[in-house]
């Protein structure tokens, strides 16, 4: 039961073919000498270890720790995925944020920046400007333009966000208010340093924003505007030759802010963002819902990397907006708290899955426990139901025990008619043995008679008998090469006595070849064969057979038997090579009646090793060779 075990323990590990022979064979011929008394201690033990410690313990350890494990991962992974969106969605309203303020505000530009440029367009204002800057030009000139440019600003509608309009020369000079007033922001649009400084810049754009930080002082208190010019070129000279200033009102910017923070607290509800702040194209803070922050630089408060932001294609400005510290664990929190409750029935749920899953896996196993049982009883007819099985693991441990079942099942019936047939051998050849000196003194008989009366055919016929009869009754297994080609001899005295020497019989071995040991009887019946199917329809002198012998490896001696026949066609050796090998494949004693070819083979097989025995080589027209595989060892020869 030694072997049992083994098989059903390493079946799969090893293919489940031909591991399980050596270990069983002797377990096996045990039992029959026993009379199948399995050791049904040995089989509970079996039974014992499979249930408590190799099944039940490691699969119930295995399934915790997974399940274990499986939770941690599985809270790991769910609470960073969820932070993960959140903190994504968070981010993303802040950025559709972003873009609405910066949308907002590009607007109140482009509004502003329009004004300059309806106006800067508008013939009869291009022909105010270049004619106010003649030398003929009269004082009476200059109110009758005024009173018109702003009959055409009233006609534009464009007094709405507008503090005011003033209209420069090339060099700077004031010429001209829009709102008609005679008190301008400044006389010279170059005596701001700030504005001086970024001159060629404005000259080589179409529009220029300048942020309230930058705008000129003027009468309108507190109010902070931010200024849009424009520059009208001569087309010929490409030279400035006028101004248009649009000072627009900042505080929609700072209004823009405020209502977008009182948004977020409304759609969040986590405490609104610490801050959101515009800064200019110099990082000054031109509106920000903390008016005390008003003319200080963006680094003042943090690094501007570190803020969330956006930048104005339109104008340079660029919102800032910094997230309060309870902002995104507040929503982390609100979030969470569901979900980690929904998490905590999952895992209740799981955790009774995993008992109900390892009591349905112990099911099946509990099946082969007890038919093992059975087994251990000494029913190895028993199968069990494949079919049955839902895991492929179960179905293949089900199918090695059918397997294993099956084969001690037909090992026991073929032990059993082994001792059959060799009972039988051996009370045949107690038959063959009764009075061998009667048979022997009638063969002296025979070749006496024979020598008196001058039939030297017959005195060989009877000499030769007596050798083979002699060689027939040793009792060993295995004798020396010289002594089967001794045997071999006799027989074809006999047969060219038969054949009136038109058969010949030659031998080319090595002299050191004849002290090896092989099976009795494995040449004569080959020759016979050949004798007997090889030359049965040739005629005359010419037909021989020939033995040669060659050793091939360490571990393999071959021996060919030749003959100079008829030979076979392609398809009648195939089919012969494949009896042989099916023959020698075969779990028992072919039946007493079955010689020749298959009968050497099989023996070959059975006392030499499935790596042994004959192969046929044929030619139609040409001949035959039977090859003789046999086993080696360089000591033999010795």
């Amino acid at each position: 039961m030694k072997g049992f075990y083994f098989f059903f323990v390493h079946f799969d590990r090893y293919g489940g073919r031909n591991v399980w022979t050596s270990h069983f064979l002797s377990s096996i011929i045990r039992c029959m000498n026993k009379e199948v008394a399995i050791d049904n201690m040995n089989i509970h033990n079996m039974i014992s270890r499979l249930n408590t410690r190799t099944i039940s313990f490691r699969l119930t350890v295995l399934c915790l720790t997974a399940a274990a494990t499986i939770s941690i991962c599985i809270s790991g992974v769910l609470i960073g995925h969820i932070s993960g969106l959140v903190r994504e969605e968070n981010e993303t309203y802040l950025d559709n944020l972003l873009d609405n303020l910066t949308s907002g505000i590009d607007t109140t530009l482009y509004n502003a920046s329009q004004v300059d440029r309806m106006l800067l367009n508008h013939v009869d204002i291009q022909d105010i400007l270049l004619r106010s800057q003649s030398p003929d030009y009269t004082a009476q000139d200059y109110l009758h333009d005024s009173e018109k440019i702003a009959i055409i600003m009233n006609s534009l509608s464009v007094t709405e966000g507008i503090f005011y309009t003033s209209f420069y020369s090339g060099s700077g000079r004031f010429l001209f208010d829009g709102s008609s007033s005679s008190h301008p922001v400044t006389r010279d649009l170059f005596a701001e340093p700030w504005i001086q400084e970024h001159r060629e810049a404005i000259d080589s754009r179409s529009m220029f924003l300048i942020s309230p930080i930058h705008a000129p002082k003027g009468f309108y208190g507190n109010f902070k505007p931010f200024m849009v010019m424009r520059p009208l070129k001569d087309i010929i000279t490409k030279e400035v030759t006028a101004y248009v200033v649009v000072y627009a009102d900042s505080s929609e910017f700072q209004s823009l802010l405020l209502k977008n923070l009182q948004g977020i607290s409304r759609d969040i509800q986590t405490g609104p963002v610490l801050s959101i702040r515009l800064a200019d194209t110099d990082g000054i803070i031109i509106a920000s819902t903390n008016k005390d922050e008003y003319g200080r630089a963006i680094g003042d408060f943090a690094q501007p990397e570190h803020l969330l932001s956006r930048q104005s294609q339109y104008s340079g400005f660029t919102v800032y907006m910094e997230p309060s510290p309870t902002y995104l664990s507040h929503a982390l929190r609100t979030t969470l708290v569901p979900i980690l409750g929904i998490l905590a029935g999952i895992l209740l749920v799981f955790g009774l899955l995993i008992i109900t899953l390892l009591r349905w896996m112990l099911l099946p196993l509990k099946n082969l426990t007890a038919n093992m049982r059975l087994v251990g009883r000494g029913n190895f007819k028993l199968r069990l139901d494949e079919s049955l099985c839902r895991d492929d693991d179960i179905r293949e441990v089900y199918h090695g025990f059918n397997h294993m079942t099956g084969k001690i099942d037909n090992l026991i019936t073929n032990v059993y008619e082994q001792q059959l047939l060799l009972k039988s051998a051996q009370l045949q050849s107690l038959t063959y043995q009764i009075n061998p000196h009667f048979l022997y003194n009638t063969l002296q008989t025979i070749e006496a008679i024979a020598e008196v009366r001058d039939t030297p055919e017959v005195q060989t016929i009877a000499t030769s008998l007596a050798q083979m009869f002699r060689y027939n009754l040793k009792p060993e297994n295995f004798v020396p090469l010289s002594d089967e080609l001794a045997h071999l001899e006799a027989y074809f005295s006999i047969e060219r006595i038969r054949f009136r020497n038109q058969i010949t019989f030659a031998t080319d071995l090595a002299p050191e070849l004849f002290s090896l040991p092989v099976p009795k009887f494995v040449l004569q019946p080959i020759v016979e064969n050949a004798v007997i199917h090889a030359f049965h329809r040739i005629s005359g002198d010419g037909s021989q057979v020939t033995i040669t012998g060659e050793i091939v490896s360490e571990t393999n001696l071959v021996l060919h038997v030749s003959d100079n026949g008829v030979g076979m066609e392609p398809e009648q050796v195939e089919a012969l090579n494949r009896k042989l090998k099916d023959a020698g494949a075969a779990p028992a004693i072919q039946a007493k009646e079955s010689i020749g070819l298959i009968n050497v083979h099989q023996r070959l097989v059975n006392c030499c090793g499935p790596d042994y025995g004959l192969t046929i080589v044929s030619q139609a027209g040409v001949g035959t060779r039977v090859d003789i595989r046999l086993p080696y060892s360089p000591h033999d020869t010795h």
